[in-house]
């Protein structure tokens, strides 16, 4: 009888140690928010090093994926993008 006891108790023990973990694994921290992509005009505004308000083909290759489109972003053909052109590329992605 004993012997019985004992085994019902290791079994109370085991089960009361699955609910606990599973209880535990459901309550944990919820992942943090991911983080949101930067808007357009910080894009321009950390690649303007110079802060003249428009990007040089230079300062564009900060940014591979206009730095590569710079002459066809370029509407003006000034040899620079200004805030404008470079809002029409970001948003056309």
């Amino acid at each position: 009888m004993q012997s019985r006891q004992r085994f019902s108790l290791m079994t109370a023990c085991l089960a009361l140690c699955a609910l606990t973990a599973t209880a535990q694994a459901q309550t944990a921290a919820p992942s943090p928010a991911p983080t949101p992509a930067p808007s357009a005009t910080d894009l321009f505004s950390k690649a303007d090093k110079n802060h003249d308000g428009k990007l040089s083909r230079e300062e564009s290759k900060a940014l591979p994926a206009i730095s590569e489109k710079f002459d066809l972003l370029d509407k003006d053909k000034d040899g620079s993008l200004n805030m404008d052109e470079f809002g029409t590329a970001v948003q056309a992605k």
